[in-house]
């Protein structure tokens, strides 16, 4: 079998779109806001010239780095039907004009483009012409997909996504759904669309990123989904996307097996700026976790190279725009850490040196090393729960994440997840003292951000933080009677006093009513220790929570997390 060329260097384009809009909120960073851009189907021509001044410093700057390709949100907003009104054509019209410019930058910049895309955006105008039939979505898509390569023939292809869709909180004009709900009806999808890619010579880059909705939703992991989705398939237009492994991009995660057994032609896709690890407030260094990766992908025949997303994903109110503005520098090594280790045999280790050398150069490097090594740590041992963390646990279709008291930029403290992590704990005696023997590593975080003379408002906020969460996981870890909730609620006022931008938390200390001696009966029923289905999962589990859950969510609505049901996908993608 012969070795792919390495040639797909991908790079999110989002951060540029997101320049005009800085203005402290919370936002959903997971497509760029095109909607906000127009206004009675016209784009505001100040909007549209900050957006490309930005577009042409972050375009040169991402190509002088090494990447090759870069991805633009999205195929909905390019693709005229005939069927639109007249007001939706012209605000269709309004985009094509813009990404016209778009495009023209990063060609300039010597970057291949690519347009993402999920399956399938959506409007009342689409659902009247297709009636939701399979056939007619399919045969439409096809559609958008030629008068895509048609009227832009400088794009290079597609990135489809079709195991999520857009959250509740979106108020796009194409706000889409997941329609591919079975390993053989993705089969037919793309037998009907790969033509159109192969006719134009261009590429089909297929994610198979989602959240275990519909019996597809574990193609991210399943073998058997897999080949009936892929099987068949041979075109030289197809490209598979797999995230680093089974889950979301989290740590303590071992790399996805379906990589490292792929039949097709493939890329893997990082995440620089850690959407659960801070979004670029502090370092989160990912050097050390992405070159394990790397080294056991050195021989791997069939990858075509990576694909990092340095601003997509989450919903958070931090700002840090990568390449811009000279406000992430951490998302920013984590971007050029990711792409030299798959290009180079340089270590994570060496990457970071010497990136510090270049963008602090005025900093004392021993110490600008030591912080960020010392973040690393916490994040492991502090951030997330480690025996836990190190745990292969499984629910439904998804592998549990191995972080679930933060969320995007929120802390969760309540007693149903105290209850979980001291059942898959054990005896927690240990990590109390060990998160003892830690504060003396926060306390060095402080004497280390003063020696800087740059970035320390953040990264005051960032060691506060880990006291903070040193405190909360007291709660979680020792007892939690009222004299510990009281101490919590003072800890929380004195850190939001402090910092009323820093981090978000819920906190619930309301009654849970399952008894802790009964949890691991419970949690046994519910959850699996491996990837395979058990029978009780096939035959039960899986059937029985679909058709439960919109019960228990109206009995147990006050538990449910804000940011469960007001942002993202909402619960209930999970139990579809």
């Amino acid at each position: 079998m012969t070795t792919q060329q390495r040639d797909l260097l991908l790079i999110d384009g989002s951060a540029p779109f997101f320049t005009p809009f800085q203005d402290g909120q919370r936002k959903n960073w997971s497509k760029a806001p095109l909607t906000e851009l127009q206004k009675h189907g016209r784009i505001d021509d100040n909007l549209k010239q900050t957006i490309l001044d930005a577009l042409t410093r972050y375009c040169q700057k991402v190509r002088d780095i090494g990447y090759t390709a870069i991805t633009f949100d999205d195929l909905a907003h390019l693709t005229l039907f005939d069927f639109y009104p007249y007001m939706l054509s012209r605000t269709v019209h309004s985009y094509q004009e813009f990404f016209r410019q778009v495009f023209a930058i990063a060609k300039d910049a010597g970057l291949a483009i690519y347009i993402t895309t999920d399956i399938i955006f959506w409007n009342r105008f689409i659902e009247s012409h297709t009636k939701r039939r399979d056939a007619k979505m399919r045969e439409l898509f096809a559609e958008a997909v030629e008068r895509l390569f048609d009227l832009f023939p400088e794009v290079s292809g597609i990135v489809t996504r079709i195991g999520e869709s857009d959250g509740v909180d979106v108020t796009s004009l194409f706000k889409s759904r997941m329609v591919i709900r079975s390993p053989r009806q993705c089969n037919r999808w793309l037998k009907e669309v790969l033509p159109v890619f192969e006719s134009h010579g261009k590429t089909l880059i297929f994610r198979t990123w989602g959240l275990g909705a519909f019996r597809v939703g574990d193609i991210i992991w399943n073998e058997a989904t897999e080949k009936v989705a892929f099987g068949d398939i041979d075109s030289p237009s197809f490209v598979v996307s797999r995230k680093y492994a089974s889950a979301d991009f989290f740590r303590y995660l071992p790399l996805n097996e379906r990589i490292t057994h792929s039949q097709h032609p493939h890329i893997v896709e990082f995440q620089a700026r850690r959407e659960y690890e801070g979004f670029g407030v502090f370092p989160a260094y990912i050097g050390r976790q992405y070159q394990e990766y790397r080294d056991q992908l050195a021989d791997n025949p069939l990858l075509r190279g990576i694909s990092v997303w340095c601003q997509t994903g989450g919903w958070s109110h931090f700002e840090r725009l990568t390449f811009l503005n000279d406000s992430s520098p951490w998302n920013e090594l984590n971007t050029v850490a990711t792409l030299q280790l798959f290009t180079s045999n340089n270590t994570a280790d060496d990457i970071l040196r010497t990136y510090c050398q270049q963008r602090f150069p005025n900093e004392d490097q021993d110490t600008l090393i030591e912080l960020v090594q010392l973040y690393d740590k916490l994040i492991d041992q502090i951030w997330y729960f480690d025996p836990f963390a190190r745990q292969s646990l499984w629910f439904r279709r998804l592998r549990v994440p191995p972080l679930l008291w933060i969320f995007w930029d929120t802390i969760l403290v309540n007693r149903a997840l105290r209850l979980v992590f001291r059942t898959f704990m054990g005896n927690s005696k240990k990590v109390r003292i060990n998160d003892k023997l830690l504060r003396s590593d926060i306390r060095q975080l402080r004497t280390l951000t003063k020696k800087l003379s740059k970035n320390q408002q953040q990264l005051i906020l960032a060691a506060d933080t880990f006291e903070l969460l040193y405190a909360l996981r007291r709660f979680y870890l020792g007892k939690a009677g009222n004299k510990r909730e009281k101490k919590v609620c003072t800890r929380l006022k004195k850190y939001h006093n402090k910092h009323p931008k820093g981090f978000l938390v819920e906190c619930d200390f309301s009654p849970f009513r399952i008894r802790w001696i009964t949890t691991g009966l419970f949690f046994g029923i519910i959850l699996r220790n491996q990837s395979r289905y058990r029978l009780l999962d096939r035959f039960l589990l899986i059937p029985l929570t679909g058709w439960m859950f919109p019960l228990v969510k109206r009995w147990q609505r006050h538990r449910i997390p804000d940011l469960a049901e007001r942002q993202a996908v909402g619960l209930e993608v999970f139990f579809r």
